[in-house]
Formats: structure tokens, C-alpha cells, sequence
């Protein structure tokens, strides 16, 4: 039986040999730019081994030799032409190291496609990467591909979806979440750190990538892209510092990349300022010294570590964590959309499914209806009992004059105020450092005594705007969300 043969205007070819297919003509070179590191590299099709830049790295692909690699050169340039570095990256591991794949699906034709597609293709980069070969060769019509295989093409299985449902799996469940004594924990860090005057540059470095990862759930790529004109240091009417970031945002749909504002807690603004500060010492136009993720997360790992934090947690955890705590707090899906700046609105619902499923088993577990948020306040801040307070060391125990109140009892500090430089009992709520007592009736006596000396500053001084008078108010706010957590609990043992 003759071998099936292809017509074309250079005469006869043989199907075996894919190499002879008469391919669209690739441009010479094309062009690379890796947004993270700031460097462009032109690609030649000559060339057996291209130097590819992706995300502040270097990746060498080595293609194979004679007609066989110029093959492989044409399909990278005519598929990924328009694509991303990274995208470059894993269609052409792809294509090299299961070229043989390629080639017998190919030769195959449309008759046998599926039953090779499901015997050989396993994972998603080789599936995505085989089915732009195979909609380039329907499009083109080369071998006994046809432009009406497009529809057949387009109906392979990616494998997407079983990765996608395992991810999903685990993030309804939340086992892809950092617990509550975790965020605690992790948001100590950023707080004690952001006190200290002179951090290294390597600790400014980790500790502000962990600080905008967790709160902003940016990629640890864009972080990299961020350089000193995207940050914007300004001082607001109380002369307070406030940071504003932007940064692009990444795996867009055809490289639609937009523009994101995003305002960093004002507690960890000073480890932007530090960082800004190294960053202008050593003449950088970028933010961060790290060229590539490894190097980042690594400074992030050492930082915590010497602060007794181990991160053995990745950047995705903290994504998930940061938008799991949105729907938590009752956000819509287009808004937990916007923040993980996805472009598909149904990507949020897994987070509010696992809100809600989560909800209603602590609720189950507690017999209550409604205080889902008000125990993760429990489980993040802690509440101390009469007797836990009576045993803890004197030092640990909060008590001061308020007003004119004389107010005792309030909690324990975890390294004593005689190691605080603030003012005990007004500058409790809200440090990291403070665990209140369980016992409503002293937070309402901390509560009048505040009230008391806030009236004084309302009634001489106009503008309020001083710095005790910001730090009575603040104090006043922290005093009464106490008091809402024990409400909403039914009061703490």
C-alpha cells in the first residue's frame, strides 16, 4: 500500500516526515522582553540554542540539531511570537522534551488524534503546548491537517481541569490558607519589624515582600517589576507617612496587562521607606535588588526565620489567604475578583464557598448562628482569663491612669510594660504585644476614661489635630471593638 502524500508547490512530500511539511515562513527573529529584569534579546532562527530571559533568570533552550531544530525554531516564532517569557518558557521545554509526541500525533492526522491525545498527552503545559502545534498545522493546512480541524483541536483535553479542581478542592476546604495564629503571628512580625529604625536591606527587602504578598496578594514576579516611580511616599493631613504602590498586572489574557493602585497598611509603611532608601544608596531604578523569585523568596525566609517565623508556606498561600479573608468579611465575587485581578468573576466563588461552608461548621460546632467573624477576632487577638491574668508576671499585667480613673486589669502584655516606651492602657489596644481580659466591665471603665480626656481636647482644641489627641481616639476604637468581640461571644472564660 502506497504511503499517503501531500501535494504542495514543491512536488510531492512525504508524511512521514514532518520537517518537508510546507510550514508558514517564520520571520528571521523576533524579539524577548522580561518586564521583571528590564532586558530585551533578539532570537534568531539559526541559532541551535536560545539564551530566553524569564522573570530576572536565564533559561537556555537547546534545540535539536539539523532540520529537526530549524522545525522546532519555526513553531516557537510562529505560536509565540506575541506570548510572554514564561509562556516561551514552557512551550518550548514542551516542544523539545516531547518532540516525539508532537511528531507521531502530527503523522497521525485528525482520524487518530484523540486516541493518541489521551495515551500520550498527561499534563497541561505538554497538552497546551501540543494543541497551538496542532492549531497552527489545521490553519495552515500541512500533512493531512484541514483548516475544518480547527473544532477537533479545539476539543482535546487541556488536563487542566483535574489540576484545577484538586486547587480548588483544597482552597474550599482551606487547606491552602494560613491559620488564624499563623496571620497573627506573620502580622506581629511586620508590626515589630516596621518599629525597628535600621533594618538591614536584605530584612527590608523579605519582610516588605511578605508584607505585600499577604496583603495585597501581589505575585512574587510583580514585586520585581515594581520600580521608584511606582512608589509614592506622601504625608496626609496628619502628617503621617502613606505609601501608594502600582504594578501591572500579570497573567492577562493576549498580554492585556493593566495598571493596579494599591495603598499599603499604614503600620508597614516604614519598611517601603527603608527599603526606598537602600534602594536609592545603591542607585537602583527598581524597588527590590532581587533579579529573580528564588532570590526574593529566599530573603523572605531568612528575615522570618531570624524573627522565630517559619514560612513554610508559598506565595499562593498567601493569595488564597488574603482573599479567603475578603469573602470572609462578606465581599462580593467581583470584588474578590478585582483584587486577585482575574479576569473570570467565577474564579471568586470557591473563596465564598469556603467561607460559607466553614461558617456553618463553626457554627454547628458552637450552636450559634452568627459569630463567624467574631471568632476569628477570638482566635487572632486571644483573650486572657481573670486567672491567667492574677498568675502572669506583675510587669505583664496592664493597669494605668485613665483620666481620672484608675483603671487595672485590662490584660497582659507580652514583654512587660516596663520594656514599653508608650503609655500603658491608651496605647494597648491595638499592639500586637496586648491580650486582653476577657471581662467587659474593665474595657467600659478604659472606655469612660478615654472618653473623659477625648472631651477635653474636643472642647480646647479645635482642630484635633494633635498627636495625643489621634492616639485617644484610635485607643477609643480598639477599647470598643473589645468590647463588640465579647459581646458578640457572649463573654470569654
Amino acid at each position: 500500500m502506497n504511503p499517503v502524500r501531500h501535494a504542495s508547490s514543491h512536488g510531492e512530500l512525504s508524511l512521514d516526515k514532518i520537517t518537508d511539511w510546507p510550514w508558514p515562513t517564520a520571520p528571521r527573529s523576533f524579539v524577548v522582553y522580561d518586564k521583571y529584569a528590564d532586558v530585551e534579546v533578539h532570537l534568531g532562527a539559526d541559532a541551535a540554542v536560545w539564551t530566553v530571559p524569564v522573570q530576572g533568570r536565564t533559561l537556555c533552550l537547546r534545540f535539536a540539531p539539523g532540520e529537526t531544530g530549524a522545525l522546532q525554531r519555526r513553531l516557537v516564532m510562529l505560536t509565540q511570537a506575541l506570548a510572554s517569557p514564561s509562556s516561551i518558557e514552557k512551550f518550548g521545554l514542551a516542544l523539545i522534551n516531547n518532540w516525539g509526541v508532537y511528531s507521531q500525533i502530527l503523522k497521525a492526522g485528525p482520524s487518530e488524534v484523540r486516541v493518541l491525545w489521551d495515551e500520550l498527552v498527561q499534563n497541561v503545559d505538554v497538552a497546551k503546548a501540543g494543541k497551538a502545534i496542532l492549531k497552527l498545522a489545521s490553519n495552515s493546512a500541512v500533512g493531512t491537517w484541514l483548516p475544518l480541524h480547527s473544532a477537533l483541536v479545539k476539543s482535546l483535553d487541556t488536563r487542566a481541569k483535574a489540576v484545577l479542581l484538586s486547587q480548588r478542592g483544597k482552597v474550599k476546604r482551606r487547606e491552602r490558607l494560613l491559620s488564624a495564629n499563623q496571620q497573627s503571628t506573620l502580622t506581629r512580625v511586620l508590626d515589630d519589624a516596621a518599629e525597628e529604625q535600621s533594618l538591614p536591606p536584605e530584612d527590608a527587602e523579605g519582610l516588605t515582600a511578605l508584607a505585600l504578598i499577604y496583603q495585597h496578594a501581589m505575585r512574587p514576579v510583580q514585586l520585581l517589576a515594581i520600580r521608584m516611580e511606582h512608589v509614592r511616599l506622601v504625608q496626609d493631613a496628619t502628617q503621617e507617612w502613606a505609601c501608594i504602590l502600582s504594578f501591572h498586572t500579570a497573567k492577562q489574557p493576549d498580554g492585556k496587562a493593566y495598571e493596579v493602585l494599591r495603598q499599603v497598611k499604614p503600620e508597614w509603611v516604614p519598611l517601603i521607606q527603608q527599603l526606598v532608601v537602600s534602594a536609592r544608596q545603591a542607585g537602583r531604578q527598581r524597588l527590590f535588588a532581587s533579579t529573580n523569585v528564588e532570590k526574593l523568596w529566599s530573603l523572605l525566609r531568612s528575615a522570618c526565620r531570624q524573627r522565630a517565623f517559619r514560612v513554610d508556606f508559598t506565595a499562593n498561600t498567601l493569595r488564597h489567604t488574603a482573599a479567603q479573608a475578603l469573602a470572609d468579611a462578606g465581599q462580593d465575587r467581583e470584588s474578590i475578583r478585582r483584587f486577585l485581578t482575574h479576569t473570570n468573576e467565577n474564579a471568586a466563588r470557591v473563596y465564598q464557598r469556603g467561607s460559607l461552608q466553614q461558617g456553618k461548621r463553626i457554627n454547628e460546632a458552637l450552636g450559634v448562628s452568627k459569630l463567624y467573624q467574631n471568632v476569628l477576632n477570638l482566635a487572632e487577638r486571644k483573650f486572657v482569663s481573670i486567672d491567667e491574668l492574677l498568675s502572669a508576671n506583675e510587669d505583664q499585667q496592664i493597669g494605668g491612669i485613665v483620666g481620672e480613673r484608675l483603671v487595672g486589669g485590662l490584660g497582659i502584655c507580652r514583654t512587660g510594660q516596663s520594656s514599653c516606651r508608650y503609655n500603658p492602657v491608651t496605647s494597648c489596644y491595638g499592639c500586637s504585644k496586648f491580650i486582653p481580659s476577657g471581662e467587659r466591665a474593665v474595657h467600659e471603665e478604659a472606655v469612660a476614661g478615654i472618653r473623659e480626656q477625648v472631651m477635653v481636647y474636643v472642647n480646647f482644641e479645635q482642630d484635633g489635630a494633635s498627636p495625643a489627641y489621634r492616639q485617644l481616639t484610635r485607643a477609643l476604637a480598639g477599647a470598643q471593638q473589645t468590647i463588640d468581640t465579647i459581646d458578640g461571644l457572649g463573654g470569654c472564660t
